[in-house]
């Protein structure tokens, strides 16, 4: 997925989401290529891990657009490879 392709689904997100968890932040599955651990991920803070081999499905909420570009930002400098970003019909319970 490239900077553009993400850049316009963050949009469509933005315009079309509506799920929004009782403290009013927003759920998002992140589809990324690769098994990754919930403690490579435990920097980025209410992200949560689900891997079956070589995917990984990492469902978060976040407050803004901001905090979603913050997570996929960091990701991406951490070299994952970003397969989709999708509004989650749930919130995150851990």
């Amino acid at each position: 997925m490239s900077w553009r392709q993400l850049g316009l689904t963050l949009a469509r997100m933005e315009m079309g989401a509506s799920e929004r968890s009782s403290r009013g932040e927003r759920c998002y599955r992140i589809t990324v290529r690769g098994e990754l651990t919930q403690p490579f991920v435990d920097p980025l803070e209410r992200v949560y891990v689900e891997s079956s081999g070589d995917e990984s499905i990492l469902r978060c909420e976040v407050v803004d657009q901001a905090k979603l570009q913050a997570v996929l930002s960091w990701l991406y400098a951490h070299g994952v490879e970003i397969l989709s970003v999708t509004p989650a019909p749930e919130t995150v319970t851990q």
